[in-house]
């Protein structure tokens, strides 16, 4: 009987043990643009200790077409110091991509204001060689003195 515990005991640890032990929160919203494009956007929060005071985070917006089809990819990357009662931004990484083959990323930059993480980029995109369409797309991650993102 002994034995039988002891092997029921290793075999449910391995199994506790192989769970994830945590997993990226998301949150997204879709935000509504002219001439049938959208904005979906995702936030991803990587885990951190809860005794931490410091988030990482990323904002993805996936800018779409009419059909929902992504054409580019803006994410901005927040590292923040919150305290409980305000919240600073450290550090802001932009990204910008291309999902579709006639759309070019032209520029991208990122910034940093208070507790606002910020991407922007701009795409445009081509006939022929000859670009017909340029859009902007601005990203901005948000902490809260509580560490709250939006």
């Amino acid at each position: 009987m002994k034995k039988i515990f002891t092997l029921f005991t290793i075999v449910c640890s391995i199994l506790f043990l192989s769970l994830p032990v945590s997993a990226l929160e998301q949150k997204r919203e879709i935000i509504q643009l002219d001439n049938g494009y959208y904005l979906e956007t995702i936030i991803e929060e990587t885990p951190t200790t809860r005794a931490s005071n410091q988030k990482t985070a990323r904002k993805i917006g996936n800018y779409k077409n009419s059909q929902g089809k992504v054409v580019f990819t803006v994410t901005v990357t927040g590292t923040f110091t919150y305290t409980g009662s305000s919240s600073t931004c450290t550090k802001s990484v932009a990204e910008a991509s291309s999902k579709n083959a006639n759309w070019k990323i032209s520029s991208k930059s990122a910034s940093k204001s208070g507790n606002k993480a910020t991407a922007k980029a701009t795409a445009k995109r081509y006939v022929d060689g000859t670009a017909v369409e340029t859009r902007s797309c601005s990203v901005t991650l948000t902490c809260s003195s509580n560490g709250s993102l939006s």
